[in-house]
This record gives C-alpha cells, sequence and structure tokens, in this order.
C-alpha cells in the first residue's frame, strides 16, 4: 500500500506535509490538498484464530509447534497441544 502512495505521489509531483501530525497530503498546486485514509486495523482475535486453522490445516505437528511459540499464552495453544497430542496416536 505505501508503494502505491509513493507512486502516486511521484506521478502527481506531489509532497506530503510537513512533520505537523497532518493527515494531508499536499500538493504542489496550493488549491489542490487530497485527504490521507488508512484503513483500520483487523481484529488479532481473528487473525489468530485464522493463523491457527491455517497451521492446523497442515496436518503437521512441525506446524502446531509454531503456532505454539508464537502464541503459548493464547487459548488456542492449549488446542493446538491437544492436536499435537492426537497427532501422536
Amino acid at each position: 500500500m505505501l508503494f502505491g502512495i509513493f507512486l502516486a505521489l511521484s506521478l502527481s509531483n506531489m509532497n506530503l506535509a510537513g512533520q505537523t501530525g497532518s493527515s494531508e497530503i499536499v500538493s504542489s498546486r496550493p488549491d489542490k490538498v487530497i485527504e490521507a485514509v488508512m484503513e483500520k486495523p483487523g481484529d488479532p482475535e481473528k487473525a489468530i484464530e485464522a493463523e491457527y486453522q491455517a497451521l492446523k490445516s497442515r496436518g503437521t505437528r512441525k506446524a502446531l509447534e509454531l503456532f505454539i511459540r508464537r502464541h503459548a499464552d493464547h487459548p488456542l495453544a492449549e488446542q493446538a497441544r491437544e492436536d499435537i497430542r492426537r497427532l501422536g496416536k
């Protein structure tokens, strides 16, 4: 996404606003100001659940151990441990 912004800036001959904390992008023409919009961050819980499902779908102990290392304190880590126990049987 940042690459696209920088590409757009360079193609349209625009400069970023100074270090004022402004979210505006100011054109070299003073009559043209564009509001910059950032995407809302995603739900971290959903991201962890999606990662668990993706690694679990691999069906390997190594993938589940990776999840446990990354999210040792998350409740799904215990589920991953249980999945590993089931793989061992």
